[in-house]
């Protein structure tokens, strides 16, 4: 008879393709234990200073005394958790509505609204806008968070190939234009570090009548000239239908958002289950977003420095012959067959001091990982310098790297196919 753990066995038969040394090697990587402030360039861990590339704080603010101070009156006059209760009860403040007008602003759309978490953000837009009469159009590397949302709405799912406007195109014109559809994407992929075609995919959508919907969570504060995200560099900003983003990269705190027209977030207000159904963002929270965005807004040369650091490392790494893929972003995929990645990984750390995050299945395909590398506007060039040093001396070690980027990630662990 079916047990509804049998998935559960399925994904430990299907960890078995590598050894178990190496499972048990992976399993003390992935969740090794963190510094509590694990932000900056250098943290201090038990065994002493290590060189950190792995926290997506790309403009470094997350100890920005700014932060701190707000979130600590905050704190200290009215505690950790106010306001109690869900936005709709008792958890909406004044701060919550200055933090969305501010968003909204820095987005230039009509309002928004911040949800407690990011992936919270994702999940409740998609499954309040989409419905079972629905169509929803997914890239095929889209946030698992994305892919989530669009379940739970209980839509019609179809992914198209990553990037591939023409495949998007061929799918919605296989269905009727009477059904309403929406296309979803990520604005910066998370794991291959490339960017959404934003501009092919608007035409696209404006043609055949779908609503385009963007998470632009690695792309808000870091892309763009004022870093309002990849719509902003490439041009488009009024032709995205939703904008979604998460506060816990480039702003560096925690929460999410959906910016747009006011109809449509006014409709989130009451349908999104990720607002109805659980706690608001905290006050304390609250009051260091509205601060990190002001500072964002203001971060030209933060940004130019993350920028800088990106050319420097990745130009390195391709020099010593590592794969990168397509990355476009600061976001630096080594990408490695099997668990090449664990191992070097632990070689960073245990060799040379270095903390560099290794990404297994569900974020990449079985039989693959990444190394994920990401440069701040905090680290300087000798860090940079520093783990090159590294990793020309991991080159000579480890041979295993792959030749190139795997075709595609895994969204979630059970992601649907799409249809023929």
């Amino acid at each position: 008879m079916p047990d509804i753990f049998d998935k559960c066995t399925r994904f430990d038969r299907q960890s078995r393709i590598v050894s178990d040394r190496d499972r048990a090697t992976a399993y003390q990587v992935v969740y090794r234990k963190s510094p509590l402030n694990n932000a900056g360039p250098w943290v201090e861990h038990e065994d002493g200073q290590f060189l950190q590339f792995s926290t997506n704080d790309y403009l470094g603010l997350a100890s920005h005394p700014a932060l701190k101070k707000a979130a600590t009156e905050i704190v200290e006059k009215y505690g950790v958790s106010a306001p109690m209760g869900a936005r709709p009860l008792t958890g909406t403040i004044e701060l919550h509505n200055e933090l969305e007008k501010e968003i909204a602003d820095f987005k230039r759309t009509e309002k928004s609204l911040v949800f407690s978490n990011g992936a919270f953000a994702m999940m409740g837009a998609l499954a309040a806008l989409a419905g079972p009469r629905d169509l929803v159009v997914m890239d095929r590397y889209a946030h698992a968070s994305l892919v989530c949302g669009a379940k739970i709405s209980g839509g019609r799912i179809r992914f198209f190939q990553h990037n591939d406007v023409e495949h998007l195109e061929a799918i919605l014109l296989e269905t009727p234009r009477s059904q309403p559809r929406m296309v979803v994407v990520d604005g910066v992929y998370s794991m291959q570090g490339d960017i959404a075609p934003l501009a092919d995919l608007c035409d696209v959508c404006e043609k055949h009548g779908a609503r385009l919907i963007v998470d632009d969570a690695h792309g808000t504060g870091v892309c763009g000239e004022n870093g309002r995200g990849v719509a902003e560099m490439l041009g488009v900003e009024d032709r995205i239908d939703l904008h979604l983003g998460t506060c816990s990269k480039a702003l560096a705190t925690t929460g999410g958002f959906a910016a747009g027209d006011a109809v449509v977030i006014n409709y989130l207000k009451y349908a999104a289950p990720t607002i109805l159904f659980t706690k608001a963002m905290p006050a304390c929270v609250a009051a260091a977003t509205l601060e990190s965005l002001r500072l964002v807004r203001q971060a030209h040369d933060r940004r130019k420095k993350v920028w800088e650091n990106r050319a420097l490392l990745q130009d390195g790494l391709r020099q010593l012959g590592y794969e990168l893929g397509n990355t476009q972003t600061p976001i630096t995929p080594v990408h490695g067959n099997g668990t090449d990645a664990v191992h070097m990984s632990r070689a960073l750390f245990q060799e040379h001091r270095i903390w560099a995050s290794a990404v297994l299945y569900p974020a990449v395909p079985i039989g693959t990982s990444i190394l994920r590398v990401i440069p701040t506007a905090n680290h300087q060039t000798s860090d940079i310098q520093k783990l090159l040093s590294a990793m020309k001396d991991l080159k000579r070690l480890h041979s295993g790297q792959a030749s190139q980027p795997p075709d595609a990630p895994a969204s979630a662990p059970d992601e649907p196919a799409d249809e023929p």
